[in-house]
């Protein structure tokens, strides 16, 4: 082979790569926009299910469905955030739904809302607790709820959301910055409900959902 032949050949190589990267290019870009794509779980608002540094599949199918599911946790840009962090937070009502919370208890349209997620994490420092938290009644009440295994869900509230508007909780009720206290977020502040937990290894597999009985 010449020289020339040679540099034929390397330029053929190097033509051929460079489509193929550039299909996988396009190809990652379409699955990650409008398919799948992954996320970074930062915090510790949605344990125990979920934990810090976790990695997750999250789908974005419902870009073309909005066939969002109550229980579905939920990867969404912090509405407002001219940033768009990213939080991770569990969908708890529906679009046109009254949704209450009371006496620790969530009601929807009326109906309990059971919650078998929710459970007392562990030791709450008290700077760390959301600033609704911060009273010595509460905190009363907290305790004994820590002494059942439970986690307190405040404060009480009643709100109905419109034909477009989510409303979002951590599981860590206790300390999670959710629509308690930046109220209802949008269908475009959605970016997709997790499906598969990647990493750590420990915990792959699908995730599986709360049946709650109610629509």
């Amino acid at each position: 082979m010449t020289f020339k032949e040679g540099l034929i050949y390397s330029a053929n190589i190097a033509y051929e790569l460079g489509k193929w990267a550039f299909a996988i290019l396009i190809v990652g870009t379409i699955l990650h926009y409008f398919v799948i794509t992954l996320f970074i779980i930062s915090g510790p608002s949605m344990e125990t299910g979920f934990h810090d540094k976790q990695i997750v599949l999250v789908s974005r199918i419902g870009l073309f469905t909005g066939a969002y599911r109550r229980g579905d946790p939920m990867v969404l840009k912090f509405p407002g955030d001219p940033e768009h962090k990213k939080y991770i937070k569990r969908l708890i009502g529906m679009p046109g739904e009254t949704l209450e919370i009371q006496d620790n208890k969530i009601y929807i349209n009326g109906q309990l809302l059971p919650e078998p997620y929710i459970q007392y994490v562990g030791e709450t420092v008290e700077n760390d607790w959301p600033v609704f938290y911060n009273n010595d009644q509460l905190e009363t009440e907290a305790l004994l709820l820590h002494e059942q295994g439970k986690a307190l869900t405040q404060p009480d509230m009643k709100v109905t959301l419109g034909k477009d508007e989510y409303f979002f909780m951590g599981d860590n009720r206790e300390n999670s910055n959710d629509s308690r206290m930046w109220y209802p977020a949008s269908k475009s502040d959605i970016v997709g409900p997790v499906r598969f937990i990647v990493f750590p290894l420990k915990d792959w597999g699908p995730v599986v959902n709360p049946y709650y009985g109610t629509k």
